[in-house]
């Protein structure tokens, strides 16, 4: 059995944290000390189309607490990292290997640069959660899926491992050698999910609703591939369109948790997603003016209101 560290227990990673320790895996959530007291009290509680639990999870708030770490799912929102990179070098050195299931790509650059590819697995997940008042998580819709591979040669039989852990705890995994493919995929469904949705203040359905704002939309998703393009990664020259079909596919009701952070009053990862790419714009001689138009309008909001 492995030992599984989970850092951050939000929405995403106290979901699948709590799917793997309901099904008997050593979990252990290392926590900030305002989330520790409030699991403390409640204990962790998910609501879920796929089934409700509830359970009192091994809280940690030192790496030292674990010993033997053999994979550490990092689930934070990226204006956290830095913050974390002590801890995240002290499991690494325990002989841990990291697995990110955060947005964007900005952060798997920081970490190869910090701990090496041998260290690090490429990874993503798409789904749709959120914390409510009382810090319980909320997951309504099917989408509980996590995409992981290797960045580089990497034993096999852990990976095999990982991936049967997570399916004998009911997620949808899946193992792929093509991993930087598929987080680019994701990274271009997400920052145009979450522009579109954080700009409109609505649900995906308002944008695809109106003629301009999804011809808009479009664009910004064309900007992004153009980006993907220009760092030869390999993916499919009609990803414009799948994207756009994806989009028309989801709920109407969709939306991203960029949005609900803005609801909120809580800090966007904007510089790590539209930020970043704005970035590579420049690096690339891109015109890239729906993502700006976006970055502008969220701009004001990318610390938080609260």
């Amino acid at each position: 059995m492995m030992n599984v560290v989970v850092m951050g227990a939000g929405a995403v990673g106290g979901y699948y944290g709590g799917k793997l320790a309901q099904n008997g895996e050593s979990v252990y959530f290392l926590v900030r000390k305002r989330r520790y007291e409030q699991l403390k009290q409640r204990g962790l509680n998910i609501e879920s189309i796929h089934g409700n639990f509830s359970f009192e999870p091994n809280l940690i708030v030192e790496p030292k607490e674990v010993e033997q770490p053999d994979l550490v799912i990092v689930a934070l929102k990226n204006y956290h990292l830095e913050g974390a990179m002590p801890q995240l070098e002290e499991l690494v050195q325990q002989g841990a290997k990291l697995l990110p299931l955060l947005n964007g790509v900005e952060h798997l650059d920081l970490f190869i640069e910090k701990f090496g590819k041998e260290n690090v697995l490429g990874g993503l997940c798409y789904i749709e959660s959120t914390l409510n008042e009382k810090g319980d998580i909320i997951q309504k819709s099917p989408m509980q899926d996590i995409i992981f591979g290797p960045l580089t040669t990497q034993d096999s039989s852990f990976l095999e491992n990982i991936e049967k852990m997570m399916k004998d705890a009911k997620i949808a995994v899946t193992l792929t050698e093509e991993i930087l493919a598929e987080i680019w995929k994701k990274f271009i469904f997400i920052t145009s999910l979450s522009g579109i949705t954080s700009a409109v203040r609505a649900p995906i359905g308002v944008a695809l609703e109106d003629e301009v704002t999804q011809a808009f939309l479009r664009n910004l998703i064309t900007e992004v591939y153009k980006i993907s393009q220009a760092r030869q990664v390999e993916i499919s020259g009609d990803m414009v369109d799948t994207v756009m079909e994806r989009l028309k596919s989801v709920s109407p009701d969709l939306t991203s948790s960029m949005h609900k952070d803005l609801k909120k009053g809580l800090p966007l990862e904007l510089d790590s997603m539209h930020g970043y790419l704005l970035t590579l714009g420049e690096q690339y001689n891109i015109d890239l003016p729906c993502l700006k138009a976006i970055y502008a309008l969220l701009h004001p909001y990318k610390n938080g209101q609260n």
